[in-house]
């Protein structure tokens, strides 16, 4: 269940939702709007994520998942929301700062004119919130807004997770446990993604950077909107390299040995997590030199062939 504060700007990727046609594609349906209610009297066991909604699929949440007793309305009913892209929508609203507790967002679906009404939900909470207090140990994580994925930014993306494999976590990911990548009904039916489009971003960002200032004759000041093609593929190296280094950073937490009778169990991710940051490492320090170097050329002058007077 997903956890915001007062005062939060949602955008895209707060509590959004994917909405996919039969053969898999995003598409925009007919009709959209959702509507936000406090769960009042309990606390819900689990949630539906509403994250990717299927249409081809029967009503996804029936009268009977909504007990009216159990549901006040907070803000007006069936709003329009804001769209990311094609298929992809999500709540343009500010938390409010009087809100607390568990909320239960709603999304109403009609894919084509005619058809019946689908219902998706999701469940998340409020939880109160004084930046200025100093209470909250990462003021940055309220105020910092995340980077938004764009169209333009997708391809450098996924050259990103294909160098960390980061791009099927259904078939790659054996022996990961399950995140909230999907939550149906409160049991998980897939894991998530390791690493998200804003770490990705924030990656490459750092990477683009690193090339700007590695020739020590020459600044560039190229970022993720106007970097050059070969450019924004070396970059794809050195996030790589950060990403893995970063995920190793976190496994180094949460290592520890473990021996009785006979039994032993070392979870040491963090080396290996390690090991393939210095691979593409290497690869970028390799590259970036090439592709920073300046290089010579020559210019000729065109004049009369006979200079008279």
């Amino acid at each position: 269940m997903e956890t915001l504060n007062q005062g939060k700007k949602l955008g895209p990727g707060d509590l959004a939702i994917l909405v996919r046609g039969s053969r898999g594609e995003l598409l925009d349906p007919a009709f959209i709007s959702f509507s936000i209610f406090q769960i009042t009297d309990r606390v819900p066991t689990g949630s539906q994520r509403a994250y990717d909604f299927d249409l081809e699929q029967p009503n996804h949440m029936g009268t009977s998942d909504l007990p009216e007793d159990n549901l006040t309305l907070v803000l007006p009913p069936r709003m329009v929301p804001g769209r990311n892209s094609r298929g992809a929508y999500f709540p343009p609203i500010v938390v409010p700062t009087l809100w607390k507790g568990v909320f239960r967002l709603v999304w109403y679906v009609i894919q084509y004119e005619g058809q019946p009404e689908n219902r998706v939900f999701e469940d998340f909470i409020v939880q109160p919130i004084d930046p200025a207090s100093g209470s909250f140990e990462a003021t940055s994580t309220i105020i910092a807004q995340r980077p938004v994925t764009k169209s333009k930014y997708a391809p450098a993306i996924m050259y990103v997770r294909e160098l960390i494999s980061d791009t099927n976590p259904d078939r790659n990911y054996h022996f990961r446990p399950p995140t909230p990548g999907k939550v149906v009904a409160g049991y998980t039916s897939r894991v998530g993604y390791i690493w998200t489009d804003p770490t990705i971003l924030r990656m490459l960002d750092i990477a683009i950077a690193k090339l700007n200032t590695w020739n020590p004759k020459n600044l560039t000041g190229y970022t993720l909107d106007n970097v050059p093609n070969d450019w924004g593929k070396a970059a794809a190296l050195g996030a790589a390299a950060s990403c893995l280094s970063a995920e190793g950073a976190r496994w180094a937490a949460d290592e520890f040995s473990y021996s009785l009778n006979g039994v032993s169990l070392d979870i040491n991710k963090s080396q290996l997590y390690m090991s393939l940051a210095q691979t593409y490492s290497q690869e970028f320090t390799e590259w970036a030199p090439l592709i920073t170097a300046i290089r010579p050329y020559s210019a000729g002058l065109r004049q009369q062939r006979w200079l008279l007077g």
